[in-house]
């Protein structure tokens, strides 16, 4: 923080000087012409008061700017966030197109090839049937690690969902508890 007097720049040094030369001239105005405590304390009073107020127009204007790059944040933020639901929107355009011109090729395949290209392939023509046995056995066996690792990775991300759930509560509240230290002091 800075203080009022302590070059905030600009408005709250403008202010500051004006015052200053303020309590300067209430202060000369009241000085006792007989001699008198009480006019004395009232300009010291005045003065501290004033210095008072400063201090807390100072503070005021630190937060008010605080909060001004917050919002900025937070309109980068959205600005950021409706970027990316544009790209995703383009390329979800773009995958439909590519998906519906793959759809196509193959039905226009389907049609000129018969009713099972794979049946009609030359491997299968070519191949015996043990080996073709052995493949099929090779191929569910693939398949069965695979669904293996697919639960396994699942486990694991739903684990990671949890830890990050946690990790996110203990920033928050640690964030909350700087903010009150922040407050107290």
């Amino acid at each position: 923080d800075q203080s009022w007097w302590g070059g905030g720049g600009g408005q709250g040094s403008i202010l500051a000087s004006s015052a200053i030369t303020t309590a300067a001239a209430s202060h000369q105005r009241t000085q006792p012409t007989s001699g008198s405590n009480q006019a004395n304390n009232s300009a010291s009073t005045n003065a501290k008061q004033l210095m008072q107020l400063m201090d807390s127009l100072n503070r005021l204007g630190n937060e008010n700017a605080q909060l001004m790059r917050e919002v900025e944040k937070a309109k980068a933020a959205r600005a950021e966030a409706e970027a990316a639901k544009q790209v995703m929107a383009q390329f979800k355009s773009d995958y439909n197109q590519r998906f519906n011109k793959v759809k196509e090729a193959l039905e226009k395949y389907k049609h000129a090839s018969g009713d099972n290209p794979v049946g009609n392939s030359a491997y299968v023509k070519s191949a015996s049937a043990q080996e073709l046995q052995k493949r099929d056995q090779m191929i569910k066996k693939l398949a069965a690690d695979l669904r293996k690792e697919r639960d396994e990775s699942k486990k694991k991300d739903t684990a990671l969902r949890k830890y990050e759930g946690f990790y996110r509560e203990v920033k928050k509240r640690s964030a909350e508890k700087r903010e009150q230290l922040l407050l107290l002091l």
